[in-house]
């Protein structure tokens, strides 16, 4: 996080000077990310049986089977109610003014959207004491890290006080997984699944990936003081991300592989440039 804010600020103090241009002006983004909750699936535990794989393995098998007052257990079923919580997105532009109404103009943007789900796994009682299945509940809680650099190519109708924003924007984007964690026993059992430091994390499974995007811009602009001006801007666009799919997977599939599609997600944000 720190090196993101030093980045940040290193970007908006140079490109300042570019600013010096009448035609030229730099700003500030700060806004709220909506993420596909599709993406979201990479955080469950599900991807090629991590999680039900980890629970076999008979070390961590036998120090939950013992946290869980010696009851022994199978995995039964991961939650399909999964998604991000907005995250905060921020980050620094540079534009030009191709005519007095129309801009153009290159952002970058980070944020970390964070998934909290869970799963469940089935108890056998020994003593045979009830009929009935008994089930325990554990969760589970996932970060990563996003950047989106953008090209914005936008309309500023003519106005008074307010002016009205519309147009179109190509991105890049890239995301890394930031953690994984498992939980179960009341917090008794927490195993780290992915660590920033084990580099064997990035050979055993799909750990980070990029793509492509387009959307639209829809806002307002109005201004703040004489330097000044504030946008208000809706920004849905549809990502086609690289998800988990490695080309040795994709040929092990074969026919019955399925390609990546295009998943809408949403930003929120405030611009304040300096124009």
């Amino acid at each position: 996080m720190k090196l993101k804010l030093l980045v940040t600020l290193f970007l908006f103090t140079n490109i300042t000077l570019l600013a010096q241009e009448k035609k030229f002006f730099v700003g500030m983004n700060i806004g709220v990310k909506f993420a596909n909750k599709h993406y979201a699936k990479r955080h469950t535990g599900s991807y090629q049986q991590e999680l039900s794989t980890l629970l076999s393995n008979q070390q961590i098998h036998q120090q939950l089977y013992q946290l869980l007052d010696n009851q022994d257990f199978e995995f039964y079923e991961y939650n399909d109610n999964f998604k991000y919580t907005p995250a905060i997105n921020y980050g620094v532009l540079i534009g030009y003014a191709v005519t007095p109404n129309l801009q153009a103009n290159i952002d970058a943007n980070f944020s970390q959207p964070k998934v909290q789900t869970n799963y469940t796994i089935r108890l056998f009682d020994p003593g045979n004491q009830t009929s009935q299945d008994q089930y325990k509940v554990g969760n589970i809680i996932g970060k990563e890290g996003r950047f989106n650099g953008k090209f914005n190519l936008d309309y500023i109708f003519d106005g008074d006080k307010v002016r009205f924003i519309i147009g179109v924007q190509g991105l890049f984007l890239s995301w890394r997984m930031e953690e994984l964690i498992f939980e179960m026993a009341d917090e008794k059992w927490i195993y780290n699944s992915y660590s920033a430091h084990n580099v064997t994390n990035n050979i055993t499974k799909k750990t980070s990936g990029s793509g492509w995007g387009y959307g639209v811009n829809l806002g307002l602009e109005f201004r703040l003081n004489k330097k000044f001006v504030g946008q208000l801007m809706y920004q849905p666009y549809l990502s086609r991300i690289e998800y988990f799919n490695t080309k040795s997977q994709i040929e092990s599939v074969g026919s019955n592989y399925v390609g990546v599609s295009n998943r809408l997600e949403h930003d929120l944000t405030f611009r304040i440039l300096w124009k």
